[in-house]
């Protein structure tokens, strides 16, 4: 369960990352359009729609990554006042409006995207742009978002259930060391076990103790 856990949020890092650049491509697109038409007095008739697109692809595809990073908007007066456990069975309960949403936006983006696709739309200020490439964003998002709600919903109901975060549940647990027969376990420090060197010298003061 925490490998896929992992696996959704490395998509939705990656994805975010990858989405970043349509900002910096809109800006340049912008600057463009700017620099030739108030120096040059040359406007062109394309970097209106285009970056209006690609602001809107960045819009739909950056949601599973902002769902990640948990800022997304929301009223925390009372929530942020709830102990880790309270906030996961908040957050359980609410789930399903989360779903509910989030699967009619990939639904019926699916749809408005199949549409545009099964007519070819082209932008109406400029017969070059295709419309819908930007619009398959729209499903492509949501599904990214769902997955992304699949993986919390997962780590809220482990931590609800157990009182513990999943990644805690999977830690790996303290290995003891050894000891001889007749011999005290030597006691180990918070968090690691003891070197070999400090395990022998443990030993040998146990065994002059005896003697």
């Amino acid at each position: 369960m925490l490998r896929l856990v992992r696996w959704i949020d490395r998509i939705s890092l990656w994805s975010g990352k990858i989405v970043s650049w349509l900002t910096l491509a809109a800006t340049l697109i912008l600057t463009y359009e700017v620099t030739a038409r108030y120096l040059f007095g040359a406007p062109t008739r394309w970097a209106h729609d285009t970056s209006t697109l690609v602001f809107g692809m960045l819009y739909a595809l950056a949601g599973a990554y902002t769902h990640y990073m948990r800022n997304h908007v929301g009223v925390d007066v009372l929530y942020s006042r709830l102990s880790p456990r309270a906030r996961a069975g908040v957050d359980v309960f609410t789930a399903v409006l989360f779903f509910l949403f989030v699967g009619a936006f990939f639904w019926y983006g699916w749809l408005f995207f199949a549409d545009s696709f099964g007519r070819r739309e082209f932008s109406l200020n400029n017969q070059d742009i295709p419309i819908y490439p930007a619009k398959f964003a729209i499903p492509l998002g949501g599904g990214l978002l769902l997955l992304q709600g699949i993986a919390k919903l997962i780590r809220d109901v482990h931590l609800l259930v157990t009182g513990r975060a999943l990644e805690e549940a999977r830690a790996p647990a303290e290995t003891p060391v050894p000891a001889a027969q007749g011999e005290k376990p030597a006691p180990a420090s918070p968090g690691r076990s003891p070197a070999p060197a400090t395990r022998a010298a443990y030993r040998l003061l146990q065994r002059g103790d005896a003697e």
